[in-house]
């Protein structure tokens, strides 16, 4: 679910075109699961923070590399 979520906002940060958005999301993925971390009484594993890192970026490369794909065809 966690993967899924932060791919999700990658595509959704990359569709809005602005650099605040791709710098600041990752930092509120951060703190959102600082907060989470401090909250919980269990263990917390930095395996998923890693992943929603990850996700998060992989969502920004798929829609740009979309939107050079559809750029691309629309030339030919």
């Amino acid at each position: 679910m966690i993967i899924l979520t932060a791919f999700a906002i990658g595509l959704l940060a990359a569709a809005t075109r602005s650099l605040i958005c791709y710098v600041m999301t990752p930092w509120l993925i951060i703190a959102a699961f600082a907060l989470a971390a401090v909250c919980s009484l269990g263990n917390v594993s930095l395996l998923a923070l890693v992943l929603a890192i990850l996700s998060y970026n992989a969502g920004v490369v798929a829609t740009l590399l979309m939107a050079l794909v559809v750029e691309l065809r629309t030339e030919a």
